[in-house]
């Protein structure tokens, strides 16, 4: 009997494999391997060594591979090694427990051990200190949750082991609580566990008095952006993606149409790029994927417990401003009313605080349009007095003016008429990036309310291309029409706008400047549907430019130099710029009274239009369409000037990126290595560096190299060194400031 027990354990892949083939004729056999592994456990605890622990890993492999061929030792198996590493885990050496581990791994996949039972095993094992066997549970675990997953979601297991990992949190060791999070994060980003269950029990992991487990769960929701969330069906919808993006390209190109000069071909080519690119990015997000804060049960109490735990918090700042900056995205998403949190953040609004620009994207993100104006308006004046203001540097300026754009485009009625107008009076800052933040400011005001604004800032009317009326604290209007239902109106329209094109065509060619209008509202003026005052003006005006090319051409004709101009003259022109003002005046009141005029009958076309016929999917189509054709053909695009970028209008509740508020007009300067860098990318072919290798390494040196080598004393007699020391100090001072710069240059 002796000799076959060390015969067969000698032998465990020879009889495994006999297993396997024919399970009835060796069923002796592996039950005297399976007694004989029980009794090596028992001397194992009794006197622990190497060789048994080597003999029992073995048997325990073998047991694990071949127990599916029989029944009636699966239920005692399982519960032995479960209770051998849940009582001896801390005696028992690492290469054990990994061989238990895998072996409940084995028969976990081959179904003969319960999927929740071993969770609840290897969530307790995570706490062991044991940093590969930590590693290999984790990788299981997220593994066998997949797979369960697989074909259809298994609530009723999923459930268990949620409220297994809640208690977790709270009552494990540090290290398991984070693994266990860190586990739940990870399943929810390969999109398993993307329900509001998961959400909320990492959301409890934010309010932990583990930090590492806090720190873990706050970045999960300040990093968690639908965008980058993984997607198995990402590269299926990509092709389809590009050919609607071509489709939409060409269409856009032969819409555009195609000038003599290729500079303005190549101008709107561009601008259609730019719009199929905002439009891509607003569509990026595939159905069903939202932000983690959108899920949580009650975003008021959680923020409201997150504020009472900062203000206990005594860590890092770094801690501190992370909860901070959640705090501020769920109040901004939800629109919560947290009155508190604002003067919090007001005590480190200073330019000498570190990371001020995240503290003052986090208090534009706070803000939203349900606050009262009484609540905000004193954070813009502490902002206004600290970073606004002629004796700090201009990159503080810029960056105070940005967040105050930011918190407007948010909460628009917190800002003060006096306030917005001295701010707007810093577009002719000498910085650059000073004046930039200043005209976005003005820009972004042009389009919600012209009136807080100066005069002189509120533009002509109707250069704005989408105005709105801002409606007072509380107030909402439902919406009345289909957004871009009046794109689909019959041909008349289209026959208006050709029209126009055609008349703004001719007029491209003509120079921006004083002459320049003056030449095109002349002809504006002298067109036939003007009415007759602005005829006469006209006639009046031309017969006396007729006389000036007279007086000119006779002046030519007489004599090569200018004459000077007489009195009646200077009469004639003033009286002449007076005309035109006059005749400017009527015709910006005449646009408005017509676009007031057309804007109102375009809304009743489209409301009868509405009753009368149900949109389908391709007049949909049609109407983004001819958005994006209007966005392309709308007048500050296609004016001769430079046109300023107005900054975009993000919606409520989008995030805001702290680039926005640090984005200055100077370049950073830049290192050696950098310069360097951008010299190679514009010349890839060229190599860089000298050649200090000759071309025949044998041949000789030349005298100047030779007298470099040369000794001291072989070359005192020279005429140089004799009279090296006879020079001024003027030239050595040269010859020094010669070496320097030779010296640099290398």
């Amino acid at each position: 009997m002796v000799l076959s027990l060390r015969f067969m354990a000698s032998s465990l892949p020879t009889l495994q494999n006999l297993i396997r083939r024919d399970p009835k004729s060796y069923k002796d056999d592996f039950a005297v391997q399976y007694e004989y592994l029980k009794s090596k456990i028992t001397l194992f605890f009794v006197s622990p060594s190497s060789e048994l622990n080597d003999e029992i890993s073995e048997l325990i492999m073998f047991v694990a591979h071949c127990l599916k061929c029989y029944p009636s030792f699966q239920e005692e198996f399982p519960k032995m090694l479960e209770d051998l590493i849940r009582k001896h885990n801390g005696i028992l050496p690492s290469e054990f427990r990994h061989i238990i581990c895998k072996a409940l791994i084995i028969l976990r996949n081959r179904d003969l051990y319960q999927p929740v039972l071993l969770m609840k095993l290897f969530f307790e094992l995570l706490g062991c200190p044991d940093k590969t066997l930590r590693e290999l549970l984790k990788s299981h675990i997220i593994t066998d949750i997949r797979n369960i997953n697989l074909k259809h979601s298994n609530n009723k297991m999923n459930r268990a082991i949620q409220t297994f990992i809640h208690t977790m949190l709270f009552k494990a060791s540090p290290v398991a609580a984070k693994i266990a999070i860190q586990i739940m994060i990870e399943l929810y980003k390969k999109r398993i566990w993307n329900d509001a269950k998961t959400v909320n029990i990492i959301a409890d992991g934010c309010l932990s008095t583990n930090n590492k487990v806090m720190v873990t769960a706050l970045k999960f929701f300040l990093t968690n952006d639908p965008n980058t969330a993984e997607d198995d069906a990402e590269s299926d919808g990509e092709e389809e993606e590009k050919k609607e993006k071509q489709k939409k390209m060409g269409h856009l190109m032969r819409t555009a149409g195609y000038t003599k000069k290729a500079r303005n071909k190549m101008k709107k080519l561009e601008r259609a790029r730019l719009i199929l690119r905002k439009d891509a990015k607003k569509k990026r997000a595939p159905e069903g994927v939202f932000l983690a804060i959108h899920l949580l049960n009650d975003p008021q109490t959680f923020s409201e417990r997150l504020y009472k735990q900062l203000s206990r918090l005594t860590d890092k700042f770094d801690i501190k401003l992370m909860v901070l900056q959640l705090i501020a995205r769920v109040v901004g998403i939800h629109q919560l009313f947290l009155f508190n949190f604002y003067p919090y953040l007001q005590k480190y609004l200073n330019h000498s605080q570190v990371q001020c620009t995240k503290i003052l994207a986090a208090t534009a993100q706070a803000c939203h349009q349900l606050i009262p104006p009484d609540v905000i308006e004193p954070v813009i004046r502490h902002i206004a007095n600290t970073f606004i203001s002629d004796h700090q540097t201009a990159e503080v300026m810029a960056v105070g003016i940005n967040a105050v754009r930011e918190i407007c485009v948010r909460c628009p009625l917190a800002i003060d008429k006096d306030l917005l107008q001295d701010l707007a009076l810093y577009k002719k800052h000498n910085d650059k990036g000073v004046s930039m933040a200043a005209r976005s400011l003005i820009s972004l005001f042009r389009t919600i309310n012209k009136t807080m604004l100066a005069k002189v800032d509120q533009g002509r009317p109707g250069d704005e291309e989408m105005s709105y009326e801002l409606a007072e604290y509380g107030a909402s209007k439902p919406m009345e029409t289909i957004p871009g239902i009046e794109f689909l109106n019959s041909s008349d329209e289209e026959g208006c706008c050709d029209e126009e094109e055609e008349e703004e065509e001719e007029n491209v060619g003509l120079t921006e400047g004083a002459s320049g209008r003056k030449r095109r509202r002349v002809s504006e003026a002298s067109d036939g549907a003007a009415p007759k005052k602005v005829r006469k003006t006209c006639a009046e005006s031309s017969c006396c430019s007729g006389k000036k090319a007279r007086t000119t051409s006779e002046s030519s004709v007489g004599g090569g130099g200018k004459r000077p101009r007489t009195m009646s003259e200077s009469s004639a022109s003033s009286r002449s710029k007076q005309r035109l003002r006059k005749i400017s005046r009527e015709r910006t009141t005449s646009e408005t009274s017509n676009t007031t005029n057309a804007s109102s009958k375009v809304k009743k076309s489209a409301q009868e239009w509405m009753t009368e016929k149900i949109l389908t999917e391709e007049d949909y189509q049609r109407i983004e369409e001819k958005r994006l054709e209007w966005l392309m053909q709308s007048k500050q695009q296609r004016k001769g000037g430079k046109r300023q970028k107005s900054p975009e209008r993000e919606t409520e509740g989008d995030i805001l990126n702290p680039a926005n508020i640090e984005h200055i007009a100077k370049h950073k300067k830049q290192t050696k290595e950098e310069r360097l860098e951008t010299i190679k990318q514009g010349r890839p072919d060229k190599k860089f560096g000298f050649k200090k290798d000759k071309m025949n390494p044998y041949a000789s040196t030349n005298n100047a190299d030779k007298r470099k080598n040369k000794n001291f004393m072989m070359m005192v007699h020279k005429r140089s060194v004799r009279e090296r020391g006879k020079k001024s100090f003027v030239e050595k001072q040269r010859e020094l400031k010669k070496r320097l710069v030779k010296g640099n240059k290398k």
